[in-house]
């Protein structure tokens, strides 16, 4: 069986924060936050999930994002900068 996802285009501003809190994968990494509430973490297609140079330069901004959502993150693999 293939499961095939679908490509998400999802605004919102980021920050650093500790993720995954409690397990053995507890690490700070940059999350997303909508206008909706919803939370993301993000990962870069092809990128060090743990520190990613390019993700933590998203940190701080608005931005928009294409990727894929698999649990809580966001699997990206485009982002701008939006005002």
């Amino acid at each position: 069986m293939t499961l095939t996802r679908k490509l998400e285009r999802i605004r919102g501003r980021t920050h650093i924060n500790t993720v995954r809190r409690g397990t053995g994968s507890e690490h700070l990494g940059v999350v997303l936050e909508t206008a909706e509430g919803d939370r993301w973490i993000l990962v870069r297609l092809g990128g060090n999930p743990f520190d990613d140079a390019e993700t933590r330069k998203l940190s701080g901004r608005t931005i928009e994002v294409e990727g894929y959502c698999v649990g809580s993150e966001l699997r990206y693999v485009a982002a701008r900068e939006v005002d």
